[in-house]
């Protein structure tokens, strides 16, 4: 969590109210998952003129924020773990994007981590203007890239990243996936082995296809039903190759069948499918189906099904 991100001045009661109740809403949510760690100097933050966190939060002082967003704000902090304190090194003032940020150790705790390899992800007070995505970090001696997010749906991003930045091995591979795609489920069957090239050489590729059906696959099939041409050129649009299978496949049933996928004792047609090349690797996946929570599940990695 970046503490210097709490910035209260300009904002009015009501405003900070629905802002400390929007922070509670992301902590509470992401606490549900993993614990966000704080700095173990959080609550002195100075988060307006003359006034530490501890004391609007605790105490009331200005400016002034309702009641209930406090308590609940308090209450979650208080249960937050604090992250490793006996890390040497930890610099309390930064630069972020080329301006210096005092007390912002939870910030130089992330540079810290990213220097040893670890992508780092931060948690900010949402407020207008509010950093996201990657942003340079440094210090006079060393600099790195850090994640900031004020919603947990921006997480996806994050996780999508490491399979290139942190090299995610084959056998971390869906475990990862997981988290980064959390609208899809994967199939117990899948396997790297299938595609016609090595899962280093394949691995990119894949995460593209993932991303696009996880963001735009089902709003484009929404968008355009029975449409089959406007949901390929919707999903085209990102850069990517993916269709049905052709009338004349769809007709030869022994073939289709090689479409389906069983996946926790239910059956799922997979025809959908991004291809890698014209002639080879696809990945085949279902239509949002309800039996699912309405997520989609990629059924397939082959090199290539029978088309009759």
């Amino acid at each position: 969590m970046d503490e210097s991100s709490f910035d209260f001045r300009g904002l009015t009661e009501e405003r900070l109210t629905d802002a400390l109740d929007d922070f509670s809403d992301a902590l509470a949510e992401l606490g549900e998952s993993r614990p966000v760690a704080v700095s173990p100097y959080w609550a002195e933050t100075e988060c307006a003129d003359g006034q530490q966190l501890y004391q609007v939060l605790y105490e009331g002082a200005p400016p002034k924020a309702g009641r209930d967003a406090r308590l609940r704000m308090q209450s979650l902090m208080d249960r937050c773990p604090t992250w490793d304190t006996g890390l040497p090194g930890v610099p309390g003032e930064v630069e972020l994007d080329g301006t210096t940020r005092e007390m912002a150790w939870s910030l130089g705790y992330a540079l810290v981590r990213t220097g040893q390899g670890n992508a780092v992800g931060c948690l900010v007070f949402p407020r207008s203007g509010a950093l996201n995505g990657w942003r340079k970090v440094s210090t006079a001696k060393v600099e790195g890239s850090v994640y900031f997010f004020s919603v947990p749906s921006a997480l996806p991003a994050f996780w999508r990243e490491l399979f290139q930045t942190e090299n995610v091995a084959e056998h971390e591979f869906f475990a990862r996936a997981n988290e980064a795609f959390p609208r899809l489920v994967f199939a117990e069957s899948l396997t790297f082995n299938k595609f016609d090239g090595s899962y280093l050489v394949m691995r990119d590729w894949v995460v593209a296809v993932l991303g696009v059906v996880h963001d735009h696959f089902a709003d484009a099939y929404t968008a355009h039903p029975g449409n089959t041409r406007a949901v390929q050129a919707a999903l085209g649009n990102h850069g990517l190759n993916l269709s049905p299978e052709s009338p004349n496949t769809r007709s030869k049933p022994k073939i289709m069948k090689q479409r389906d996928v069983t996946h926790g004792n239910e059956t799922y047609r997979c025809e959908w499918h991004g291809k890698e090349k014209p002639d080879r690797n696809r990945i085949h996946f279902s239509l949002p189906d309800q039996r699912l929570g309405g997520r989609i599940l990629i059924g397939i990695f082959t090199d290539h099904l029978d088309l009759g």
